[in-house]
């Protein structure tokens, strides 16, 4: 009788026993860090699926409780995924792909000359053929030729592929677009240019028709506009820029489920009001509840708070929701979602308790302005004597990173107002709500009335000198940064934005923000920091609710809402000091 070992599924262990016998040490210790980054599932019992990795060990998913730095994350990703495109098979076909003569070959040949004379330095002239390689690649693995591209093939393969990738392609689709005038390389393309893609967002956008996304643009500002002056004849006291984005992404997740999942059609003549149904709840419900733990689809915290700002956005425009949220009352997913919305979400928690287990990420949380203060006075000695390019890279780093400094001294010296807030600071000018130092104040002010505030409340907030370079920091960035902007001269806000009168837009700095703290080793978003600070606060002064409102300008039951676990861990703390205080009157 003959026994055969029976075919299994290539494991991570199977993949670190291969790069041990080759000798490959490195990559055999970086895949045994896989557990250590991801569940702590031991090596053997986790399949060596290339997507499944790159999903657990997201390109930007430092976490600094796990890994010592951004690069060592990324150095130990990068080793997971050559050493399973190793085990696989993965690596040699792409090196056979590579190599092919065919028409991908050809038309990268074609672009060759193109390269030589681009780009502003020599040595990275040739990057404009990086996009197209990867593109060939993707094409080639599919079989498909240049003249067979586009985006509805691209469509079809996206779920393979990361953000990042799926970026470069559409920088290659940019590349042959501007190069098409070379009869060389048009002559393997498609006859008509690649057309920009649809949006990747979650919300589906291009799914909404377009007279539905109208009536959503209508309901949500009718929804935020909050009272009428009838001598200016103009809505006063609209909502924050946050509040009002989330109601139209609410509404616009609810209306484009409905088209994802099937249930209406492209072309429905239907209005937002005939969609606003128990009955068409019932099915956006459903779908979301089904695909809750899928790539790319929301929580059931997520889906109740979505639901429960439709209901305002709904009653507000005259539309009663009480028949839908009486439909939906007792599903178990939403009230799932509810239970998880009164507390601090799951990724804040979990940024917060590493904040304070760790003195030293504390201490990098509380310093971090003078850290990127710091590292932009290091770039600028760099670019002594070298005449300023206001385009250039190192100018658009330096303005990141220095923006990104004077709000975390604004925030951390001042006081922690919402971001928007803090974005539309003005400093000179009648309407001042940032107030400089002068021949009579040696600090700075944050001023703002409680129409500049989501909570109707009054911020009022000194940053002094020589408290820990605080006020220093605003003052370099006025010196130093602020003048990088275009238009900083005409400018009266104190976080200049690209547009002609306006402040910086929030989605440009929180871009900003995300990258230079990961960059840092400390990764958060403006959300995040606030519950940073709010849960140091508490974390040294148990107890005192009231310091924790009037640092956030919060209601009472929100603060005890999202920080109770803070305070409770913390008056644990406090017990066991008393009851190690009891053991010495044993002596």
């Amino acid at each position: 009788m003959s026994f055969h070992k029976p075919l299994t599924a290539m494991t991570l262990q199977d993949v670190q026993d291969r790069e041990v016998a080759a000798g490959n040490n490195d990559y055999a210790n970086a895949v045994g860090r896989y557990p250590h980054l991801t569940d702590g599932a031991v090596l053997n019992q986790i399949p060596a699926d290339l997507t499944l990795i790159k999903q657990r060990l997201p390109l930007h998913g430092f976490d600094p409780s796990l890994s010592k730095s951004e690069k060592a994350y990324k150095a130990t990703r990068r080793k997971i995924i050559a050493a399973v495109k190793n085990a696989t098979g993965e690596a040699e076909a792409a090196r056979e792909r590579r190599a092919r003569v065919d028409e991908w070959a050809e038309l990268l040949t074609a672009l060759e000359p193109h390269a030589v004379t681009e780009g502003e330095r020599k040595h990275r002239a040739k990057q404009i053929l990086i996009p197209v390689r990867k593109l060939a690649d993707v094409a080639r693995a599919s079989d498909i030729k240049p003249s067979q591209v586009c985006q509805d093939w691209l469509d079809t393969v996206s779920p393979t592929l990361e953000t990042n990738e799926w970026k470069t392609l559409q920088r290659a689709f940019k590349t042959l677009n501007k190069f098409r005038h070379d009869d060389n390389v048009c002559r393997y393309l498609p006859v008509a240019p690649f057309p920009s893609p649809e949006p990747r967002r979650q919300e589906n956008l291009h799914l909404i028709p377009p007279h539905i996304a109208d009536e959503i643009d209508d309901w949500v500002r009718n929804a935020t506009l909050t009272e009428f002056d009838p001598v200016e004849q103009e809505h006063v006291n609209t909502a924050s820029v946050s509040s009002v984005n989330f109601k139209l992404a609410a509404m616009r997740k609810f209306v484009s489920t409905l088209f994802r999942s099937g249930r209406l059609q492209p072309h429905t003549k239907l209005g937002l009001q005939d969609l606003m149904t128990p009955e068409y709840a019932t099915d956006v419900v459903r779908f979301w509840s089904q695909h809750e733990d899928q790539k790319g689809h929301i929580s059931a915290r997520t889906a109740y708070d979505y639901l429960k700002s439709n209901y305002v956005v709904m009653a507000r425009n005259d539309v009663d929701p009480s028949l839908m949220k009486s439909h939906l009352r007792a599903n178990r997913f939403l009230k799932n979602g509810k239970k998880a919305s009164n507390d601090m979400s799951p990724t804040s928690r979990k940024f917060c308790e590493h904040l304070l287990a760790s003195p030293q990420q504390t201490m990098k949380f509380l310093s971090m302005h003078v850290h990127l203060r710091n590292q932009v006075n290091e770039l600028l000695d760099r670019l002594t004597g070298v005449e300023f390019n206001p385009k250039s890279q190192e100018i658009t780093r330096i303005r990141q990173i220095g923006t990104v400094a004077a709000i975390c001294a604004l925030e951390t010296r001042g006081a922690p107002i919402r971001i928007e807030s803090a974005l539309e600071l003005i400093f000179r000018g009648p309407g001042r709500t940032f107030h400089l130092p002068s021949r009579k104040t040696k600090h700075a002010t944050i001023d703002l009335g409680p129409e500049h505030t989501k909570n109707d409340v009054e911020i009022w907030a000194p940053i002094q000198p020589n408290h820990l370079n605080g006020l220093e920091v605003i003052l370099w960035y006025l010196e130093k940064i602020r003048p990088l902007f275009p238009n900083h001269e005409e400018s009266v806000h104190l976080f200049p934005g690209f547009k002609y009168g306006e402040a910086l837009e929030y989605r440009t700095f929180l871009g900003w923000f995300k990258r230079q703290t990961r960059s840092a080793g400390l990764p958060m978003t403006p959300h995040k920091f606030r519950h940073g600070l709010a849960s140091l606060l508490l974390q040294h002064n148990p107890g005192r609710w009231d310091l924790l409102e009037r640092l956030l300008d919060d209601t009472p039951a929100t603060v005890r809402k999202n920080y109770a676990w803070v305070n409770e861990r913390a008056k644990r703390t406090e017990v066991q000091k008393f009851i190690l205080d009891l053991s010495s009157l044993s002596r």
